[in-house]
């Protein structure tokens, strides 16, 4: 499985043209051809079923069942395809290019591949179903906020409050409360990460913006009236509309983001000798010399983190970074789970020539025993035990 993202696959789409069946300028020879020289027959319906037959299904085909490998050279030759036609007066949206280009490189890199490069991630709040009846985690971020009024039945106050966590998101990434200013162009980047690649996208922000203008107008009526009883049933629907509305506008850490805060841990690292480094790491104690991002206090965004570098872990570079993949799990050590940490001690140790480049996680044990003793197992007990 290629494993594209439905936001992916808008982007390429939209770049690719094939909203009508089509793929670029492509001739049915021409598209078979293409894909041919990197040995990939994309109308073998049994290797790449479903769809259709046209050259857009054709490809929408490949991407569901191709490989990461397939996927990603065919995205480059046609990228390739694509450039050599700009040269002759082709127009196609610089940055929708680099976007693809990027998906690309994506797929072609291992999880936890050395020097890979940070990507915008995103993080979304979980919900399940039981037969007529739907479980809504409400984000944490509202939920730290509201949690002493649903405690005591004040729902009104609950209400209010939850609307004004997405009033300061709005504020805060784009510098506006007001929906209709905060979703200007200009702030789409901010609040999504990214410009809108094609109309598909582009309804989808709109549908985000009359989402928080319906949360605008509804606190409105809530602040220009008496606090009043609301029922409960109806308050959590409310709360549960401005749980999904700050979700949608904050789901998104940036690269900006993702970098200052990895180029920060790499940098402290530096600054240690090894037996100096090893004192400060015991207990986590190096955190306290260190200033991390305002950002980083939301705990949807040290969830975000937490899944990326546990993604991105390897003890196979050096000594090194091994330390700085744990520096960057004690940031976010609140986020991690037992089974997280039990993961961390499946991954691979030992470099291409042999030898563990693994330091440090006995110390990370501990520290996640005393700060967080739930999430230690039997297995990270005994490897504790074993080192001690």
């Amino acid at each position: 499985m290629s494993g594209l993202s439905v936001a992916d696959k808008v982007l390429l789409e939209s770049v690719l043209g094939m909203s009508g069946g089509y793929v670029l300028d492509f001739s049915n020879e021409s598209f078979a051809a293409i894909f041919h020289d990197l040995g990939i027959d994309v109308y073998d319906a049994e290797r790449y079923p479903g769809f259709g037959d046209s050259k857009a299904n054709r490809l929408r085909a490949l991407w569901r069942s191709g490989t990461k490998d397939e996927v990603s050279r065919s995205l480059n030759a046609l990228i390739e395809y694509i450039d050599a036609k700009r040269l002759n007066g082709y127009e196609v949206n610089g940055a929708s290019m680099e976007r693809m280009r990027a998906v690309a490189d994506g797929l072609a890199k291992p999880a936890g591949a050395a020097g890979a490069s940070p990507s915008s991630v995103s993080f979304t709040t979980e919900a399940t179903v039981t037969n007529n009846k739907i479980q809504i985690e409400i984000h944490a971020d509202i939920y730290a906020h509201i949690s002493r009024y649903l405690a005591t039945e004040d729902y009104f106050h609950a209400v209010e409050e939850s609307y004004k966590v997405v009033r300061e998101a709005l504020r805060e990434k784009t510098g506006s409360e007001k929906a209709t200013d905060a979703f200007k162009p200009e702030n789409l980047p901010a609040l999504f990460g990214h410009e809108p690649a094609g109309q598909a996208e582009k309804d989808f922000f709109d549908g985000v913006k009359y989402l928080n203008m319906a949360i605008q107008f509804l606190r409105n009526e809530k602040s220009h009236t008496l606090a009043t009883s609301i029922e409960r049933n109806l308050a959590l629907h409310y709360i549960s509309l401005a749980s999904l509305s700050y979700d949608l506008i904050t789901r998104y850490v940036s690269d900006e983001l993702i970098t200052q805060v990895e180029d920060l841990i790499a940098a402290e690292r530096r600054t240690y000798s090894a037996t100096r480094f090893y004192r400060l790491f015991e207990g986590g104690r190096w955190l306290n010399t260190i200033t991390l991002p305002n950002e980083l206090l939301s705990p949807s965004v040290r969830r975000v983190l937490k899944e990326k570098w546990l993604r991105d872990a390897d003890f196979t570079r050096s000594f090194d970074h091994s330390n700085i993949v744990l520096m960057r799990l004690q940031v976010v050590a609140d986020a991690l789970s037992k089974d997280d940490v039990d993961a961390l001690l499946e991954l691979p140790t030992v470099d291409s020539n042999g030898y563990s480049q693994e330091a440090g996680t006995t110390t990370f044990l501990e520290f996640m025993r005393q700060e967080h003793p739930e999430t230690i197992s039997a297995k990270a007990e005994a490897r504790i035990a074993a080192e001690q």
